[in-house]
Parts: C-alpha cells; sequence; structure tokens
C-alpha cells in the first residue's frame, strides 16, 4: 500500500533524489574508519566542535539572514528524527505541507488525515503546524513565497519546521530565518556527500526545548552516535560546503540543455516545467529529475537516457 500521496520513483533513472558518489569520497571514508579506530575522544568536546563547524559549514556560500540566533544545536539521525519529534510536539495541531515534499510529511495525509492538509487546500490558520523544506524538495529552488508564508505565520502563531537538507547543494541562496515563528532549522549531510546510511544530521533551535533529543544530546549524557559525528566532522573539514556545486554545475547545465529542462538552485536536479516527463511529478505542478545515479554510473540503462 503507498501512502506516501506521491510515486515512489526511486528505481527510474532520474527519479529520487541522491547524493552523488563520487570515486574521489571513497578513499576519505576509509581514512575516517582508520582513524576512528586509532584515537580517544573526549565527546563533549567532539560533539561540539561538530555543531560548530556544521553552524559555519552550512552557512558560508549562502546569504541567510537569522541563522546566528539559533545558538542551541542537538545531534541527528539525519532529519528524520527531528522531522518525527515536531510531530510529537505539536500532535494537537493540523499539519500542513506543500504538495511534492519530502514523501516522509505526505505520509502524514493518509495516516493522520483529520490533521493534515496540504497548503493548497485552504488558508493557514492558528492551530496550524507548517513543514517547509528550503530548498523545496519538489524544484531544489527557494519558494518565490517563502517571505510572505513565514510572515503569515508570524501573525497566526503558527510553528514551523525549516528543512535544510538540500541547502549545500546549492550556492549563493538568500532568505531570512530570524522570524519568530520558526522553532526548528535541520539538516543532514546525505545529499552532499554519499553518506545516506550514516546518518548524519543537526537540529538547530533559538532556545532550549527540552525534549527527548535535546536530552540525550545533553554533555555528560550524549547518547548519539559519535561514529556518524566524526563522520560528519571530517567529512566537512575536508570539503568545501560548495564542492559539489562547484565540479557538478557545468554538467548539469549540459544535460539539462540535452533534456530540455531548467536547471534547479540544487545542482543534482533538472526541473521539467513543460510537462515532458510526467512519470517523475511528485505532486507538483513541475516534474524532477534528478542526475546523480546516471552521472556516477549508479544506472546505466538505455545509456543513461530516457
Amino acid at each position: 500500500m503507498n501512502i506516501t500521496n506521491i510515486p515512489n520513483l526511486k528505481e527510474k533513472p532520474y527519479g529520487g533524489a541522491w547524493s552523488v558518489h563520487d570515486p574521489m569520497l571513497r578513499d576519505h571514508r576509509d581514512f575516517v574508519h582508520k582513524l576512528w579506530d586509532e584515537r580517544e575522544w573526549d565527546k563533549d568536546e567532539l560533539k561540539h566542535e561538530y555543531f560548530d563547524v556544521y553552524k559555519k559549514w552550512i552557512s558560508t556560500s549562502h546569504d541567510i539572514k537569522g541563522f546566528e540566533l539559533y545558538e542551541e544545536a542537538c545531534f541527528t539521525q539525519a532529519t528524520t528524527e527531528s522531522f518525527a519529534h515536531f510531530y510529537i510536539r505539536f500532535s494537537h495541531k493540523r499539519f500542513r505541507i506543500a504538495r511534492g515534499e519530502y514523501f516522509y510529511h505526505n505520509m502524514m495525509g493518509k495516516l493522520y488525515d483529520k490533521q493534515f492538509a496540504f497548503l493548497d487546500e485552504g488558508y493557514l490558520k492558528e492551530g496550524d503546524a507548517l513543514v517547509l523544506s528550503v530548498p523545496f524538495s519538489d524544484t531544489g529552488n527557494v519558494p518565490d513565497w517563502l517571505e510572505t508564508m513565514l510572515t503569515e505565520c508570524d501573525t497566526k502563531g503558527i510553528p514551523v519546521m525549516i528543512d535544510l537538507a538540500y541547502i549545500n547543494l546549492a550556492k549563493g541562496l538568500s532568505f531570512d530565518l530570524s522570524h519568530d515563528c520558526i522553532e526548528y532549522v535541520v539538516s543532514s549531510l546525505s545529499k552532499a556527500f554519499p553518506l545516506e546510511l550514516s546518518r548524519i544530521g543537526i537540529r538547530l533551535q533559538k532556545k532550549k526545548f527540552e525534549d527527548q533529543i535535546y536530552v540525550i544530546n545533553e554533555d555528560g549524557y550524549n547518547y548519539i552516535n559519535f561514529f556518524s559525528v566524526y563522520l560528519g566532522l571530517h567529512m566537512m573539514k575536508e570539503w568545501h560546503s560548495s564542492w559539489l556545486y562547484d565540479k557538478y554545475k557545468p554538467l548539469q547545465d549540459k544535460w539539462c540543455n540535452e533534456l530540455e529542462v531548467e536547471p534547479s538552485s540544487c545542482v543534482i536536479f533538472g526541473i521539467d516545467t513543460n510537462n515532458k516527463y510526467q512519470e517523475y511529478n511528485r505532486g507538483g505542478k513541475t516534474n524532477r529529475l534528478c542526475f546523480s545515479k546516471v552521472w556516477d554510473g549508479r544506472y546505466v540503462g538505455n545509456g543513461g537516457r530516457i
């Protein structure tokens, strides 16, 4: 049974959203395994270094107003763990997402029908809670309505979680996170690096809120995955936050031109605005093609062409 409200496109050459398995990164992952076995770590020190490096790394290539307000940090199992706890905290509210959003949120539509509505199904109102990916999952671009919507959420007291999972697939983005309505900003390394199974993420908030994630991150307790903490820290120190964009932007332009789609702000995507590739529709008005598996050789059918 499909309860995500969007089709499963992962087996198609341009389906899903994947990191690029760049061959240069394999030696670095082996290096991390070796270092981890040889070194003793102060866990509090390692964790806080991870937080400091991640906050600088994620914002270096962009103009993000208000990012400095998010002083409280937690390690998370990628972004998914943060989503679940946002649902728990605001379980008394109705959840709102845009069509084409990450499949995990789309599941809410069928699992909790009476507490869910797409953004195009009515106005935002008090009693709602909003999850929004920036760049937006369905296009890889910053929504042109982002500022207006966040201002409305400020006015109506609607709690918002901003998902920056795709932020380091892009470069030079500009948006404002200083809005009072934003409770959490989350991100992970699962798209900038081929670390999907390592589950390396961060949750940022302006002030302390002691839910389960916050408690297990407390100094002296540290009930978190320190192998992933160290792995992520090493990768961010070795690779600039825009490395993927800088390397693959010319290839993105080439493929978008050949396939007659528009380059997304996120370098691994091409966006079909003419409905040429309907099989890649995820519920929105356009169709998203992900080039990663074709570029790195995981998909070789039909010469990598549709």
